[in-house]
């Protein structure tokens, strides 16, 4: 690009355009040279760096060892550090073992960490070889893991997690305890669930979403309580001891989903007369031993679910009389012959005179009448 000389001074005079650093994406492997990244890190001078590599597309034998040694000196200074996924090689990419070597620096600033699911050399192959490190990084406040597993050394500020791909590989490297006393969210998709929660502390968890339990028919030996867990969204697939097992612990839970919000459109949906998991885990009756009693159970105010009919719902009432809010995303009367659409709608109107009852992604207060 072309621009003006006082343009071009400004902008080579300017550390703060020089921050974020890109290495590997967006060029050819052959184009990430030494040379110019240690050009890019010094106009930055001490301002905090973020960086993005695409291992995939760096060069293992000459262009990650002129990377490595460009970024040392500089890593004291890194806030963000990204290694993403970005497929364009199949040989000669950088080893586990170059990955692990980079991140064993000390990152004293490190408060974002996001490792994507990129594929490493592995035995003179392009096949990937999972990571599986503890790096010094005791600021480090967001850790995002797909495939790959690295934690911190001291954990004691992480205040969200999202997990991604971690199955029973990664259970040995995982500590049977974990503190993490600041963390706020959770995200565990396609994860051994039940290891994980048996082995995080967290006090102060506000937010957790699940997406696939990997050992969905584990029963748990132990589950911590959840003193101020206010939302859950946990993916329904059925019958799942380690969220039966949950639910009693979390006395202040106040929202509850059997979907992922936000990924509403692509849901798949259950057969509509599949009930939802969290009816077959609700309190029953003192006299019966198969449910927790009503009074250790959270105070739900809102309930979210991909679908259910009437029945259900006043079994939710019944059982949790402190909800107030009820979305159901597919209509229960789809699939439905006449007389039992006939009955749901006379069950709708009455439930709504106790509970406000929506549909799909109406607003809450909007009450349409069932189609």
């Amino acid at each position: 690009m072309l621009v003006c000389r006082s343009w071009h001074q400004i902008i080579m005079g300017t550390p703060a355009f020089w921050t974020f650093v890109w290495i590997g994406a967006g060029t050819p492997p052959r184009d990430v040279e030494g040379r110019r990244l240690r050009a890019v890190l010094e106009r930055s001078g001490q301002l905090p760096l973020s960086v993005m590599i695409a291992p995939e597309r760096v060069e293992r034998l000459v262009h990650f060892p002129n990377v490595h040694e460009a970024l040392e000196d500089h890593l004291q200074r890194v806030e963000t550090f990204s290694l993403v996924r970005m497929e364009g090689k199949r040989q000669n990419m950088p080893s586990r073992r170059d990955i692990e070597l980079l991140l064993r620096h000390p990152l004293p600033s490190l408060k974002r960490l996001n490792v994507d699911n990129f594929k490493t050399c592995y035995a003179g192959t392009w096949w990937s070889d999972r990571l599986r490190i503890t790096v010094d990084s005791p600021q480090l406040e967001e850790l995002s893991c797909h495939y790959h597993f690295i934690v911190p050394q001291s954990p004691l500020h992480l205040i969200s997690i999202s997990l991604s791909s971690i199955d029973s590989l990664t259970d040995s490297f995982i500590p049977k305890k974990i503190d993490l006393p600041l963390l706020l969210d959770l995200r565990l998709t396609k994860c051994n669930v039940t290891t994980v929660l048996s082995a995080f502390v967290t006090p102060s968890l506000r937010r957790l979403f699940v997406d696939e339990n990997l050992q969905r028919f584990l029963i748990p030996s132990s589950l911590r309580p959840y003193p101020k867990l206010e939302e859950l969204q946990w993916n329904d697939e059925g019958s799942d001891p380690t969220f039966s097992a949950l639910l009693p612990l979390c006395p202040n839970l106040i929202r509850y989903s059997n979907y992922l919000v936000g990924d509403d459109d692509n849901e798949e949906f259950r057969d509509i007369d599949t009930p939802a998991t969290i009816l077959s885990a609700l309190p029953h009756g003192s006299g019966d031993n198969h449910g927790s009693s009503t009074s250790s159970w959270p105070k739900l105010e809102e309930v979210l679910l991909d679908g259910g009919k009437c029945d259900d719902i006043y079994a939710l009432l019944d059982a949790i009389p402190s909800i107030k809010r009820v979305r159901i995303l597919q209509s229960f009367t789809e699939h439905l012959d006449q007389e039992t659409q006939q009955r749901e709608a006379s069950l709708l109107t009455s439930l709504r005179k106790v509970v406000d009852i929506v549909f799909g992604q109406d607003p809450w207060g909007s009450n349409p009448d069932m189609d």
